[in-house]
């Protein structure tokens, strides 16, 4: 009897788990060691490797200091970066994106997606239609558009801003505000 309880305990740990070595987990959007998911939220902790994969589900991952993540997602994903760390991946219309501190974000997202650049954060993005970025404080930003995007540089932040397939450089308002598609 108490074998049979000890499998079944062990069983259901092996099954809360963020995944396996082994690819995709069935209703687990977490996969690969370093991670902590619970139902679609998931956090990548300090000083590991997380890999988030929701297939087409929305999820978030938050990735904390000194953390390497990568996150997917055919919907919207949500994804925070912090301090030191490295993110990448891609999510679909409607992601939100925020890299701040000193974390470095290399990341394409969906039509009517928003990202936030702040701080010393080196960010580049490629974004879908409708997209809005801004950049603050220090942050470097090297950003691609298809169209109808609009981006704020503010304070000393550095951007450069491409448009659609053939790269065209983006159109500065007289507000200070950068735009690909779109009139001021």
């Amino acid at each position: 009897m108490k074998t049979q309880i000890w499998w079944m305990a062990l069983a259901m740990l092996m099954a809360s788990g963020c995944g396996s070595d082994g690819g995709e987990t069935e209703g687990l959007p977490c996969t690969g060691a370093g991670c902590a998911c619970s139902g679609a939220d998931c956090e990548c902790v300090a000083g590991a490797d997380c890999k988030t994969d929701c297939g087409a589900t929305a999820c978030s991952l938050d990735c904390s200091a000194n953390a390497r993540c990568h996150g997917s997602s055919e919907d919207a994903l949500t994804l925070e970066c912090i301090d030191t760390s490295e993110c990448k991946g891609s999510g679909g219309d409607g992601s939100v994106i925020t890299c701040t501190q000193a974390s470095s974000c290399d990341l394409k997202a969906g039509d009517g997606s928003t990202a936030a650049c702040r701080d010393q954060a080196v960010c580049k993005l490629n974004l879908g239609s409708g997209a809005s970025i801004r950049c603050e404080g220090g942050s470097t930003c090297d950003l691609k558009c298809d169209a109808d995007c609009v981006v704020t540089c503010v304070e000393a932040a550095q951007c450069n801003v491409s448009c659609g397939a053939d790269g065209t450089p983006g159109a500065t308002c007289p507000d200070g505000r950068l735009v690909c598609g779109t009139a001021c």
